[in-house]
């Protein structure tokens, strides 16, 4: 899938991981049919169980809103507690673009297109890993979905995360798999400058090597396409080697070594898509996942 951040920052981006998974599907192949499943104490308004989602430039960050705790970013009220009473506390993180919430009409690099400085998650490879494991440490999430704006499809699903190979330097370390973010002293994420376990994940995961999603994948594509919004497809590339390929291996490297983490993936939101609808297809996709989860769960 096309980063549209990335294809700001260069026009000749290649994943390094041009071995697909062909005709292969993903996911658990489920219709996504609206069920709460067994909910647990947290109906008495203690907490839920923890699902966690991050965004990058809009509308990612602007369709997440009713799910962060921010009083400064949720419009006025965290709405991801016991979300539609099933069972699961929704807690968002996303960064903030001053001044017109617009990253597109600033330089990469800039910090109009980088994110406020104290915002989460910031399009740079220091603050997304530390601002990463902060939040997944915190909260311990069973379910972590990842977004980026995308490009042209409104709706896309990556199949894959990783196995990048920067191809001007197939042997350079894997630091320089990645495209610049142009932002900072330090603009690409070299093992000093970000948590050692971002090191491995990149590391690890490269030349080829990936990780698969774990979302329910073809069951998300079914419920976003039958609201007739935008087009909604099943990537089987990866987010790319800027900053949402960079979140969404992280997203993925966290399911790998979290047994308690059991549906993760990256979803790219096409940049032309309005914070409106996208918020509609956010919804659909979290039901899918939390009916996902309540299988899983029950060993189903």
């Amino acid at each position: 899938g096309s980063d549209g951040s990335a294809s700001e920052a260069t026009t000749a981006e290649t994943t390094g991981a041009s071995e697909t998974t062909g005709g292969e599907t993903t996911g658990d192949g489920t219709t996504g049919e609206e069920t709460t499943g067994e909910l647990d104490l947290c109906q008495d308004g203690g907490p839920c169980t923890p699902v966690v989602v991050m965004g990058y430039w809009p509308p990612t960050n602007e369709m997440l809103r009713p799910w962060s705790q921010n009083p400064a970013q949720n419009l006025g009220a965290w709405e991801g507690k016991n979300w539609e009473g099933r069972g699961y506390d929704i807690f968002a993180f996303f960064p903030e673009f001053p001044p017109d919430g617009d990253p597109s009409n600033d330089p990469i690099g800039a910090p109009g297109s980088v994110g406020a400085d104290g915002s989460d998650l910031q399009v740079d490879y220091q603050d997304t890993s530390r601002d990463f494991w902060r939040i997944v440490e915190e909260h311990e999430p069973v379910a972590l979905v990842t977004t980026s704006r995308g490009g042209v499809i409104g709706w896309e699903v990556e199949a894959l995360e990783g196995g990048h190979q920067n191809p001007d330097l197939p042997d350079g370390p894997p630091e320089l798999d990645w495209i610049s973010d142009q932002y900072g002293a330090e603009t690409f994420p070299s093992e000093s400058s970000v948590d050692p376990r971002t090191w491995d994940a990149i590391s690890t995961y490269r030349h080829g090597v990936t990780l698969e999603t774990q979302l329910p994948a073809d069951a998300i594509v079914e419920a976003v396409s039958q609201l007739g919004l935008v087009s909604a497809q099943l990537d089987y590339g990866t987010s790319g080697r800027y900053l949402s390929g960079f979140l969404g291996l992280h997203g993925l490297y966290y399911n790998s070594v979290t047994p308690g983490n059991l549906v993760a993936g990256h979803i790219h939101v096409g940049k032309d898509v309005s914070s409106v609808d996208a918020r509609v297809m956010i919804e659909a996709t979290m039901r899918v996942v939390l009916s996902s989860l309540d299988r899983a769960r029950d060993g189903g």
